[in-house]
C-alpha cells in the first residue's frame, strides 16, 4: 500500500515529518526491547534470589540432618557386627548340636573291645580315630554308627598297631558326614 503524497506541505517538512514517525516507530521498538530484557533480567533474578534461598534451607536441614546420618551409619555398623556375632552363634550352636549327635551315636555304638583315641567334629563331617583288636571291629563299628544314625561312615586310614605293649590290632580313622540339624534345617 502506497502512501500518499502530502502536497499542502513542503518537501522538508515532510521528511521532517517522515523522520519523527521512523524515530517514534524506533522509540516505541526499543522501549519495547528494552522492557522485555527487563522482565527477563527481573525474572532470572527473581529466580536467582528464590533458588538462593532454597539452596540455604537444604543447607541448613543438611546440617540438621548430619547428626543423623551418622547416627545411622553408626547403627549400620553396628546391624552388620551383630549379624556376624549371629552367624558365628548359629554355627557353635549347629556345631554343639552336631557334637551331641556325635556323641550320643559313639556312645550307643560303643563296643568293649574298640578303644576311640580322638574325636574331631570340623566342617559337618566327624574324625574318629582308635584301635580295635581286629578288621571286622572295625567293620562291625561302622555298622554300630549306621545303625545310631551316623550313617555314611567310611574308612579313612587303617594300618596294623606297631606299638610294643599291644596285643596285635589296628589303627584305625573313620569319617562320618554329619547331616544337617533341626535348628540348621528351620531356616
Amino acid at each position: 500500500m502506497t502512501t500518499p503524497i502530502d502536497f499542502l506541505h513542503a518537501p522538508g517538512r515532510r521528511r521532517r515529518a517522515r523522520e519523527r514517525l521512523f524515530y517514534g516507530w524506533l522509540a516505541t521498538a526499543t522501549l519495547l526491547g528494552s522492557l522485555s530484557a527487563g522482565l527477563l533480567a527481573l525474572r532470572l533474578h527473581l529466580h536467582t534470589r528464590d533458588l538462593l534461598a532454597a539452596s540455604t534451607l537444604l543447607d541448613g536441614q543438611v546440617r540438621a540432618l548430619a547428626p543423623q546420618v551418622q547416627a545411622s551409619t553408626a547403627l549400620r555398623a553396628d546391624i552388620e557386627r551383630l549379624e556376624k556375632r549371629n552367624t558365628a552363634l548359629r554355627q557353635l550352636a549347629q556345631q554343639r548340636a552336631q557334637a551331641a549327635q556325635l556323641l550320643r551315636g559313639v556312645a550307643t555304638a560303643s563296643d568293649t573291645g574298640m578303644r576311640l583315641q580322638r574325636i574331631s567334629l570340623q566342617d559337618g563331617r566327624a574324625d574318629l580315630s582308635g584301635q580295635a583288636p581286629t578288621m571286622q571291629a572295625i567293620q562291625d563299628y561302622a555298622g554300630a554308627l549306621s545303625g545310631a544314625g551316623l550313617e555314611g561312615a567310611t574308612l579313612h586310614d587303617l594300618h596294623a598297631d606297631q606299638q610294643p605293649d599291644a596285643t596285635g590290632g589296628y589303627a584305625f580313622s573313620l569319617t562320618i558326614p554329619l547331616p544337617p540339624t533341626a535348628t540348621e534345617t528351620r531356616r
